[in-house]
C-alpha cells in the first residue's frame, strides 16, 4: 500500500476534497452522494489513495454546504440550514467575510476534532459504547428542544414548524413495526420523504418564489459592479483577518462548538447535522438579549455562524472515532468509509490501533492537511468564484437555481416524483414564510423526529412500555437535566423578549425571527 505522505496521496486528497467541495456546494448533492459515486472508483485504487481521497470528500463537502447559503440562500446540507439565514445576511455586506466564517472556524473545529482524536479515540469510544437507545432518545429531545428556544420571539410558530417537520417524517413505512402512514396508497411515498428533498423545496423552490413575490427577480444582479469591486478589494482582508478577530473574540464560543461538535460526531448515529444545529441552537438562546443594538443583533448572529461551522467539521473528524475504534459507523459518511475501509482490506476495532498503528497516523495526518491547508485554499477560490455568480443577471441566476435544484431532487433517488415533491413543499414552504413561521424548525423536525421516534420506539418495546426506565440511567439523567435547564431558562428569555416588544426603547431597531 502507498504511503499517505507520497505525492500521488497529496494529490488524491486535493482531489477529493475538490469533489467534494463541488458536490457539497450543490444543493441535493449531498457528502454521502459523493462518497457513494466514488465507491466504485475505490475498487481499482490502491488503498494508500482510497483513505485520503475519502477524507478530502467528506472534510470538504461539509464545509461547502454553506456556500448556496452565502450566495443564493439554498444550504447545500441539513447542517448549513442551521444557520443559513445569518450566514447570508452577512454574504450580503460582504462575499468574502461570510466565506472567511464558514471556512476558517470549520477547519479549527476540526482541528480539534482530529486532536480528540488523537488524543483519546479508544477512551472517547469507550464512552460512546454506554449511549443506548435511551440516551439518544434524550440527546433529540435536547437538539429538538433548542431548536424550539431559538426562535427568537416565534416560540408557537416555531412549535407548529417543528411539529410540521415531525408530521412530515412519519410520512412512509414505520421504521420500527413497518406499518405504511400517510402513504394514501402511493408505492412512491412508501419510502417516506427525503428530508434533503424537503430542504431543497423548503429553502430554494420557497426563496424563488419569494423573490419573485417581492419582484426582485426584475434587478439586473445581487450585487453591482461598484460593490462587486468593493468587496475584491477588501477580500482578503475579510477573508482572513476578520474570521480570525472573530474566533480570537469568541473563542469561548468556539472551544464549546467545537467540543460538541466532536461529542456529538463521535456518538454513533448522530453526526454533523445535529451537531450544527445544537450548536448555534445553544448560541442562539445564549445570545439573546432584550432590545438589542443592530450592532448587538449582527454580533449575535455572527456567533450562531461561527458555533455552527466550527460544530459540524468537528462532527466530522469526531464521527471516525467509533468508526476506527470500534467499526462502527458514527454517521452515513463514515458507513461508507468502513466500506472503503474493508475494500482497502483494513478491519477496523481495536486491533486497527495496534496492528497498523502507522496507518491510523497517516489517516490524523491526511485530515490536519486537509483542513489547515486544503480546506482554506478551496474557501479563498470560492469566494472568488462566488463573486462571478453574483454578478449573473437575476432572471439567468433564478433560472439556474431552479435547474439545479429539479437535478439536485432528482439526483438522490434517481426517482422523478421527488421532484413534484420537491415543489409542492417549495410551495408550502413559500406559504409557511409568507406566515412568518421559520423554516429552518420544519427540516429540524424532519432531521431530529425519526431519531426520536426510533429511539423511543425501542427503549420501549425493551423495557415492555416502563416509562421508568427512561429516568434511571446516569447519562440520560444529565441530557434531561440539561433539557429541563434549556426549557427553564428558554421560557425566561423568551419573557424578557416578549416583555421588550412591547415596550420598544425609542430608536432601537427590533430583531426579526432569524430561522
Amino acid at each position: 500500500m502507498s504511503s499517505l505522505f507520497s505525492w500521488e496521496a497529496l494529490i488524491a486528497l486535493t482531489l477529493g476534497s475538490l469533489f467534494g467541495a463541488i458536490f457539497g456546494s450543490i444543493p441535493g448533492l449531498t457528502a454521502t452522494l459523493a462518497l457513494s459515486l466514488f465507491v466504485p472508483l475505490a475498487l481499482f485504487l490502491d488503498p494508500g489513495l482510497v483513505l485520503p481521497a475519502v477524507i478530502g470528500i467528506s472534510t470538504a463537502a461539509i464545509f461547502a454546504g454553506d456556500i448556496g447559503s452565502i450566495t443564493v440562500k439554498i444550504p447545500g446540507t441539513a447542517a448549513s440550514a442551521a444557520y443559513s439565514d445569518e450566514i447570508n445576511r452577512m454574504g450580503k455586506s460582504s462575499m468574502g467575510y461570510a466565506m472567511g466564517v464558514a471556512t476558517l472556524p470549520s477547519a479549527v473545529g476540526a482541528i480539534i476534532g482530529v486532536a480528540i482524536l488523537v488524543a483519546g479515540a479508544g477512551l472517547l469510544a469507550g464512552f460512546a459504547k454506554q449511549f443506548s437507545s435511551f440516551e439518544y432518545f434524550w440527546l433529540s429531545v435536547l437538539g429538538l428542544v433548542a431548536g424550539v428556544f431559538a426562535t427568537q420571539g416565534k416560540l408557537v410558530k416555531g412549535v407548529i414548524s417543528l411539529l410540521v417537520g415531525i408530521l412530515i417524517a412519519t410520512v412512509g413505512l414505520d421504521p420500527t413495526l413497518g406499518y405504511s402512514r400517510f402513504s394514501f396508497g402511493s408505492p412512491e411515498l412508501l419510502g417516506g420523504i427525503s428530508y434533503v428533498v424537503a430542504l431543497i423545496g423548503l429553502f430554494g423552490v420557497s426563496e424563488l418564489l419569494e423573490q419573485v413575490y417581492k419582484g426582485v427577480v426584475k434587478t439586473e444582479a445581487v450585487v453591482t459592479d461598484e460593490e462587486l469591486r468593493r468587496q475584491r478589494r477588501n477580500l482578503q482582508h475579510d477573508y482572513w483577518v476578520r474570521p480570525t478577530r472573530l474566533m480570537l473574540r469568541e473563542k469561548g464560543a468556539m472551544v464549546r462548538a467545537s467540543l460538541v461538535g466532536t461529542g456529538v460526531g463521535f456518538l454513533p448515529g448522530a453526526g454533523a447535522d445535529l451537531a450544527a444545529w445544537l450548536s448555534s441552537s445553544l448560541e442562539r438562546m445564549g445570545g439573546r438579549k432584550a432590545n438589542p443594538t443592530p450592532e448587538e443583533t449582527a454580533r449575535q448572529e455572527e456567533v450562531v455562524v461561527l458555533a455552527g461551522t466550527a460544530s459540524n467539521n468537528a462532527a466530522v473528524a469526531g464521527a471516525w472515532i467509533p468508526a476506527m475504534a470500534l467499526g462502527i459507523p458514527g454517521d452515513t459518511l463514515t458507513a461508507i468509509v468502513l466500506g472503503v475501509f474493508l475494500i482497502a482490506g483494513i478491519t477496523p476495532g481495536p486491533q486497527l490501533f495496534t496492528e497498523n498503528r502507522a496507518l491510523v497516523t497517516q489517516i490524523y495526518v491526511a485530515f490536519a492537511v486537509a483542513s489547515v491547508i486544503i480546506m482554506p485554499i478551496m474557501g479563498i477560490l470560492s469566494a472568488y468564484g462566488v463573486g462571478f455568480i453574483t454578478r449573473i443577471p437575476f432572471k439567468l441566476l433564478m433560472g439556474f437555481i431552479l435547474g439545479l435544484t429539479v437535478v439536485g431532487a432528482y439526483a438522490i433517488n434517481n426517482n422523478p416524483f421527488d421532484i413534484f415533491v420537491m415543489l409542492a413543499l417549495g410551495f408550502f414552504g413559500f406559504l409557511l414564510k409568507r406566515g412568518g413561521f421559520p423554516l429552518a424548525q420544519v427540516v429540524l423536525g424532519m432531521v431530529l423526529g425519526p431519531l426520536l421516534e426510533q429511539n423511543f420506539m425501542v427503549s420501549v418495546i425493551k423495557v415492555q412500555w416502563d416509562l421508568a426506565s427512561f429516568f434511571t440511567r446516569p447519562i440520560a439523567l444529565v441530557l434531561m437535566l440539561a433539557t429541563l435547564l434549556v426549557i427553564f431558562f428558554g421560557i425566561r428569555l423568551n419573557k424578557a423578549y416578549q416583555k421588550s416588544l412591547q415596550a420598544p426603547a425609542a430608536g432601537t431597531d427590533v430583531p426579526v425571527g432569524s430561522v
